[in-house]
């Protein structure tokens, strides 16, 4: 017989309303994966009140085998991340992670999630757009779908002579071959997504690199703007359809 109690470390990804005054729960778990639980009581209830979207602790569950249900008995919370509340950019990004994670179906790092969330609690706008970035690039490296940014697709050059400090001034990301091409091979209908050498510079080192020196490394206005435009595209693919808080979060992401 399955356990009826359990527990487990959980990040609260989203709340929905069920019933006149209880709610759902959706949390990531580092070894369960995605999991549903009830949240019982009003508006005034101690456990409703700590129970919170980006908050990440240790969770007591009940479940139900009969009826096929689970509540969450008690959270002993470890990372509150109040300053996610505190700026309308931070927001948007937690709800991006948020939405990804579920519509990947909890496939993403634990650890890579956490230290997200934990950053961009802390960090000023600008800092919480380029972590975004930072964030977006692991998830789809993780996920095993990231483009190489390591050599052109078709000739197997330049584009890795670009990072060993001869660059080429742009490079192109071709959607029809999920891959990033030299200026060379790039044909007129794939530099849709051009990428300057600063931007493949970045991913490099987002992908190489200590969380620590990537975060160190400068990203202007244009680069950001390029990698923007690809990291965003390959997220839709990521999840097989529209994102709502990129479509919702224009101009603030």
């Amino acid at each position: 017989m399955a356990e009826r109690s359990w527990t487990t470390e959980a990040l609260i990804l989203s709340l929905t309303a069920w019933g006149e005054s209880n709610r759902e729960a959706l949390f990531l778990t580092p070894d369960r994966g995605l999991q549903r639980a009830s949240v019982f009581g009003g508006a005034k209830s101690k456990l409703r009140a700590q129970v919170g979207p980006w908050q990440t602790g240790t969770l007591w569950v009940y479940t139900d085998p009969v009826k096929k249900t689970a509540k969450i008995t008690d959270i002993d919370v470890t990372a509150w991340r109040q300053g996610i509340r505190e700026s309308l950019v931070r927001t948007w990004c937690a709800s991006l992670c948020a939405e990804l994670v579920t519509k990947s179906h909890g496939n993403a790092d634990w650890r890579v999630v956490n230290a997200f969330l934990d950053g961009i609690a802390v960090s000023d706008d600008d800092e919480c757009r380029r972590g975004l970035l930072r964030f977006a690039w692991r998830l789809l490296i993780g996920s095993g779908v990231n483009p190489e940014t390591g050599r052109c697709a078709r000739c197997g050059e330049g584009i890795a002579k670009s990072l060993r400090g001869e660059p080429f001034p742009v490079a192109f990301y071709s959607p029809h071959e999920d891959s990033f091409l030299c200026p060379a091979c790039a044909r007129a209908e794939e530099r849709g997504f051009p990428l300057s050498a600063p931007a493949l510079v970045y991913l490099d080192a987002v992908e190489h690199l200590a969380p620590s020196q990537a975060r160190a490394l400068p990203l202007d206005g244009p680069a950001y703007a390029e990698l923007r435009g690809v990291l965003f595209f390959l997220l839709t693919r990521l999840v097989q359809g529209p994102l709502k808080t990129l479509e919702t979060g224009e101009g603030i992401l």
